[in-house]
């Protein structure tokens, strides 16, 4: 799970509120100079919607954002040609729309990039029921570039390849009506996670092949490194294994070796091993008899037809 931290305050929440204040009340030499700005601010706003995290705040404010830029282009437009309060020079006016363009050209590529994610491997992907099926839910990281997943380095970087099964895991939240994931932005308090005690269901037919429940549940932002999984369940699914990870200490109500059959109860929910709050890691990989069994290629999935990524949203309900 991705560390909110001040940069993400920054990034997500001041700078695009500095830039659609900066547009509207800026003032523009000719139209394409009002393009160029424009297209500027759209592109970094693009940018965070598709790659940012959205977890301080509910998901729906780049929504916010994009109406408000919308206005602002709009008065820029009407000031567009207007004399200026004073003289400007070429190199000022050429400083500042070189700035714009940059910009616009910077945000564009990272947004394609991120944007590649949104497509699966080649692989198969492995079609999976929702584990969870109590409201609404909100994907924190997921897909198939480091920029929306960063699951994606145990690819990308050698030492971490002991734990590249997850490379294409999810991280899920529960969001309440409002779209928030907490009662606060980041409280210590486990039960002010919507998602904690969040019962969790097998997302195929299978056998039951480890399991850990004997973990604490740890204090945000605590995180226990030795034991990245926390509690979990690894079932082994047809042509793949699932894990879903970071339950509740004393949860389980599954074994090794048991079978179980779509949408059985298996645990909860909880905040063990490398987490920083309460969620549910889920994610597919090859079969494998190793005592590391993270170490098995990863493999992509589906949850229920839908192929997830990093800001994705859906809904379950218990039949």
């Amino acid at each position: 799970m991705v560390q909110i931290s001040f940069i993400t305050v920054i990034g997500q929440i001041l700078l695009p509120m500095a830039l659609v204040i900066r547009l509207g009340r800026g003032m523009c030499r000719n139209r394409a100079e009002w393009l160029i700005h424009t297209i500027s601010v759209a592109a970094y706003l693009a940018l965070i919607a598709v790659a940012g995290i959205w977890l301080l705040v509910p998901w729906y404010l780049p929504y916010g954002f994009a109406i408000l830029a919308s206005a602002a282009a709009a008065a820029s437009w009407r000031r567009c040609n207007r004399s200026f309060p004073h003289p400007e020079g070429r190199l000022k006016a050429g400083f500042r729309i070189g700035s714009y363009l940059a910009l616009a050209v910077f945000c564009t590529g990272i947004l394609i990039w991120s944007l590649s994610g949104h497509r699966p491997t080649l692989e198969p992907p492995v079609p999976l029921a929702s584990p969870l099926k109590n409201g609404t839910y909100y994907v924190a990281n997921g897909g198939y570039s480091i920029l929306i997943n960063p699951h994606m380095k145990t690819l990308a970087q050698r030492p971490l390849s002991a734990y590249q099964a997850q490379s294409y895991a999810l991280d899920i939240v529960r969001l309440d009506r409002f779209g928030r994931r907490a009662d606060g932005w980041w409280p210590a308090d486990l039960w002010r996670y919507h998602i904690f005690a969040e019962p969790v269901y097998a997302p195929c037919a299978g056998v039951v092949v480890r399991v850990e429940d004997r973990l604490p549940d740890l204090t945000p932002p605590e995180r226990d490194a030795q034991h990245p999984a926390g509690n979990y369940v690894l079932l082994e699914c047809r042509e793949a294994d699932v894990l879903l990870a970071h339950l509740m200490r004393s949860s389980l109500s599954v074994r090794p070796g048991d079978r179980v059959q779509t949408g059985q109860r298996i645990g909860q929910v909880g905040n063990s091993g490398l987490s920083t709050e309460p969620h549910l890691h889920l994610h597919a990989q090859h079969h494998s008899t190793a005592e590391n069994f993270l170490a098995a290629p990863p493999l992509p999935l589906q949850i229920d037809g839908r192929t997830p990524v990093r800001n994705s949203r859906f809904s379950s309900k218990l039949n």
